[in-house]
């Protein structure tokens, strides 16, 4: 029979709490969570706790394979701080993850097709264990051995697939179904179909990978003399995915990754990126992070045009989010990676003076056409980068006892990530978010670190402590999806529940199919309220505005004077909330 999350724990509810809350994408994560913090444990030993089990039971959105990026709130020092986790390049890359090496090139390769997404070349080395042990090794209260118990229970003796983990494998419009990957099919699938939700599932590769992980520490994930790293680096060199793929399948690329590049790799704390907004002070994820950045100007531009003045149902609404959104997100997208690598105009890009100026060129009663890059302070012109994400990732939001608070968003990309899974674990295909080659910024380099639209968030009160925490999975449009929390929480008195399952509306999808005009699409959410929205969308003028899956994955925790602690995961997934 496999582990179950029940229906709670001495001292865990469901749905509810008082003194400690977690948020996390699914229920047996969120327990595993919460039960740490029961225990005595910091909002720090719960996320790793929640992020261990989540890469048991929903493999195809984050996990030991991927990358992370979390804010931490230490109520002790009242101090915000920045974890930056996310998966790096290795010492040995190419222009560009489709241009092949120069021993390919002499083979006879001149150029990969958009199959090495789904390919070992797209890995990059995996951030997420060594910033939990990061945050551990600061924030941590118990044992970093006492954090993996229903992990290893979960992933030896089995599980139940989810809703969402049945969907993601059953994605009709994959290139190649993902019971056609080894590694895949042999977990998830009956055959050529995967598995119902509901049945049962084990992986006990994995539950060795989190033993050895629990009683080796984070480092145990990276050293070149452990088993992990050499387990990962084997499957990743031998880089076979779909043996029975025919010629349209994907390619079948190795991976240019080595122990080297496991041994070499540091998770980076840095300066979180912190606004006024709505009366509120928000912090969230600074470059090579677009998301924080294109959260805070939609905000702000939002916020300038009045947007709070209208009902967060109405056209008027959509309109001023829609453009904020689009002209945020440009911005991001033309300026922002890897600040290691990449000069980026933070400070330009944050000045009153400048947000003010983008938020003067929305019109009430027409949209841009099209919405270009503005040039901040400091900074040459450029181009903005197309947009472009998936449904994937996820959110985990935490305030434990103390009042400490994380917000993290962790992921292996897209879904699935490279499908090449080793030691258990799923790898993910980061590389993917690295721009074309010969890219102004963004470009891949070694070492270097892709841009990524996460978003993870932490709102203060005029107390200087944490009102919201909040966060999203979701691809491009995930800054989106947190500046509605952020906006139905704070500017509408919306409960976390209301606000994370209002319809969507989103600026961050490229209008490929818009008329040949390059800008940015407007999208509502389909098969909701929201497509109403789009005759009153077009007759402003929106570019190709149309309905479409906008399939967020929101977890918000809300700290309040006289409900206690108010949380909520997206009910668009399999995400719940556990309290004390």
């Amino acid at each position: 029979m496999p582990a179950q999350a029940g229906t709670g724990s001495p001292g865990c509810r469901h749905g509810e709490g008082t003194e400690l809350m977690v948020a996390a994408a699914n229920p047996a994560a969120a327990l595993a969570g919460c039960r740490v913090l029961v225990a005595g444990g910091s909002a720090a030993d719960a996320a790793v706790a929640v992020q261990a089990a989540l890469a048991v039971v929903e493999p195809q959105s984050s996990g030991l394979g991927g990358g992370s990026m979390i804010t931490y709130y230490d109520a002790a020092s009242g101090r915000t701080r920045f974890f930056d986790g996310l998966a790096a390049a290795g010492a040995t890359v190419t222009a560009g993850l489709t241009v092949p090496t120069a021993e390919e090139q002499a083979g006879g390769v001149r150029a990969f097709d958009s199959g090495v997404d789904y390919s070992a070349r797209a890995a990059a080395v995996p951030g997420t264990p060594a910033v939990l042990g990061l945050l551990h090794e600061k924030f941590g209260r118990l044992g970093w051995n006492r954090l993996f118990d229903d992990a290893i229970t979960l992933s030896g003796q089995g599980f139940e697939v989810a809703p969402y983990l049945h969907d993601a494998l059953s994605d009709s419009g994959a290139v190649t179904p993902s019971c056609r990957y080894p590694g895949l099919r042999a977990l998830f699938c009956d055959g050529d179909r995967p598995k119902p939700a509901g049945a049962a599932v084990r992986n006990p590769e994995l539950a060795q990978t989190l033993r050895e992980l629990r009683d080796g520490g984070a480092t145990a994930f990276y050293d070149p003399r452990g088993r992990i790293a050499p387990t990962i680096v084997a499957g990743l060199r031998g880089g076979v995915l779909d043996p029975t793929a025919d010629e349209s399948g994907p390619a079948v690329v190795p991976s240019l990754l080595d122990l080297r590049d496991f041994a070499d790799y540091r998770a980076v704390e840095r300066r979180p990126l912190c606004s006024d907004v709505l009366r509120h002070r928000l912090c969230t994820a600074p470059p090579p992070a677009s998301g924080g950045l294109t959260l805070t100007g939609l905000l702000d531009i939002a916020a300038a045009n009045g947007i709070t003045g209208f009902a967060p149902d109405s056209p008027e609404y959509a309109h001023l989010a829609i453009e904020a959104s689009r002209l945020a997100g440009v911005d991001s997208r033309a300026y922002v990676g890897d600040p290691g690598y990449d000069d980026v105009p933070l400070r330009g890009l944050t000045d009153p003076g400048y947000r003010a100026a983008r938020a003067a060129e929305v019109k009430p009663d027409a949209a841009g056409h099209p919405v270009l890059p503005g040039v901040p302070d400091g900074a040459p012109a450029r181009i903005s980068d197309p947009a472009g994400g998936r449904d994937s990732t996820s959110q985990i939001s935490i305030v434990d006892a103390g009042g400490n608070a994380v917000s993290m968003t962790t992921t292996v990309n897209l879904n699935f990530g490279s499908r090449v899974l080793a030691g258990g674990v799923v790898l993910n295909n980061a590389a993917t978010n690295f721009s074309a080659a010969g890219a102004e910024v963004n470009a891949m380099a070694a070492g270097k670190r892709p841009r990524t639209s996460i978003a993870p968030s932490i709102v203060f009160g005029a107390s200087g402590e944490p009102r919201l925490v909040a966060g999203a999975a979701g691809g491009g449009p995930i800054p989106d999806y947190v500046a509605q929390t952020v906006l139905g929480v704070l500017g509408y008195g919306e409960d976390p529940l209301r606000a994370v399952s209002r319809p969507h509306v989103s600026g961050q999808a490229r209008a490929e199919d818009c008329a040949g005009i390059p800008d940015v699409r407007s999208d509502v959410e389909a098969g909701t309220a929201a497509e109403g929205l789009l005759p009153a969308l077009r007759e402003r003028h929106h570019p190709c505005a149309k309905a479409t899956t906008l399939r967020s994955g929101l977890a918000a925790v809300e700290v309040t004077d006289s409900h206690g602690l108010r949380g909520a995961a997206d009910p668009r997934r399999d995400g719940t909330v556990y309290g004390a």
